[in-house]
């Protein structure tokens, strides 16, 4: 709700009659009212502005101002206390002092609009917060819950703009070449960088953009990214290294590191192919996904066969072509005999031919796998001949990336 200026109490009258260009503006103003150092953070502990005099705090405080987001060891700290939980859900001060974490007392409060937590004020008070400092506190929340809102419809509307161009840019093609061009994007090296999450509990991936926004900005790298499809796009203007590097360095600061999954698609220097970049980026997060492996941001290098697979999985599917080739017909005698032919194939296939490893790994005699080599054979299917091979190695793995997707 937006405050009418007669309801506002001392403290935020002087907040609300400072023209302030930025939110760092207000947080030093606060600051003055309350004699103690304050920082703003968003509801994910990214730090949003701060005052002056931060470095006297202590090193949490350091940390937190020259990372941007309130360190890992900090953040448990905090949520053991209880801290994280308070300010959710109420309106009232949280007093913090947690001098066996390394923390100088603090005093936070939620900034709230309605029921909706948009951040907290936290003010480096030397104790707890004395009569005056607690009413500046209360009555500046609403000041800067009517910043933060203004703020948000801003970078919305800014963003569906930017969203439009990003999705332009990952189409490829004339269009790209055309909002390349707007952007200063035309001769540069660019490389598209995909980021999804995995459950649970389910991150909101407009809020991994966020802080993948203020990562970028940080590093200096011009970027416009869109959501698609619940995947976040990034269109970087770098090569594939430098875009590996970033993202790798993102995803080890994020303390969302286990929930999130990347993938870097090929460098182009032509807007017009950023649409296999794209493709790419996509491919490896399916198949990160499917094996359940997150925190990392491979190459297309270095995720080739999983690329391959993605995209083969979606041929066969496209082209209704599960039934046919080897690993069908050793199904269905499977299915006909109760034979383990599919599993024997895996098994042999995984160790080159090798019959005793292949035993070993499926706990049998190696005449018992010879003998299913030759069964499998009656079926229409050489496990010996090459051609045969490279078509069941890639069913296999087709057949797993489906099983895993669905």
């Amino acid at each position: 709700m937006t405050p009418v200026p007669g309801e506002l109490g001392p403290s935020a009258q002087r907040l609300a009659e400072i023209p302030a260009s930025d939110l760092f503006t207000l947080a030093g103003a606060l600051a003055d009212l309350l004699g103690a150092p304050v920082t703003i953070e968003a509801e994910d502990t990214t730090v949003l502005a701060y005052s002056e005099g931060q470095l006297a705090v202590d090193d949490a405080r350091t940390a937190t101002i020259l990372g941007r987001r309130v360190p890992p060891e900090y953040q448990e700290a905090l949520r053991r206390a209880g801290v994280y939980r308070r300010i959710a859900r109420g309106d009232d001060i949280v007093y913090v002092d947690l001098v066996e974490a390394g923390m100088k007392p603090r005093a936070v409060i939620g900034i709230r609009a309605g029921d909706e937590l948009l951040g907290s004020i936290w003010a480096a008070t030397t104790g707890p917060p004395t009569a005056e400092q607690r009413r500046a506190l209360h009555e500046a929340v609403p000041v800067f819950a009517q910043y933060l809102l203004r703020d948000r419809a801003q970078r919305d509307l800014a963003n569906r703009t930017r969203a439009d161009q990003a999705a332009a840019l990952l189409r490829g093609g004339a269009d790209a070449e055309a909002v390349a061009a707007e952007l200063g994007l035309a001769d540069a090296h660019l490389t598209v960088a995909a980021v999804a999450t995995v459950p649970p509990p389910p991150v909101r991936i407009d809020r991994v953009a966020g802080a993948l926004s203020l990562h970028l900005a940080a590093s200096a790298l011009t970027s416009v990214a869109a959501v698609v499809d619940g995947i976040l796009f990034v269109v970087l203007k770098a090569d594939a290294d430098a875009a590996q590097l970033m993202m790798s360095d993102f995803l080890s600061r994020s303390p969302q590191r286990g929930q999130l999954i990347a993938g870097i698609g090929r460098g182009v220097g032509d807007p017009a192919e950023l649409h296999r970049s794209k493709s790419d980026a996509q491919s490896i997060v399916r198949a990160l996904a499917d094996r359940g492996v997150s925190g990392v941001a491979p190459s297309i290098d270095e995720a080739f066969v999983d690329v391959l697979t993605v995209r083969m999985t979606d041929v066969i599917s496209a082209d209704g072509l599960e039934a046919y080739g080897p690993l069908p017909a050793l199904e269905r005698c499977d299915a006909e005999h109760g034979s383990e032919l599919v599993k024997t194939a895996r098994a042999y296939l995984t160790h080159s031919g090798d019959v005793r490893s292949a035993a070993r790994a499926l706990n049998v005699h190696p005449n018992t796998l010879r003998n299913r080599v030759r069964k499998a054979l009656t079926c229409g299917v050489d496990l010996d001949d090459a051609d045969t091979r490279l078509a069941l190695m890639l069913q296999l793995r087709a057949a797993s990336h489906g099983s895993a997707e669905g």
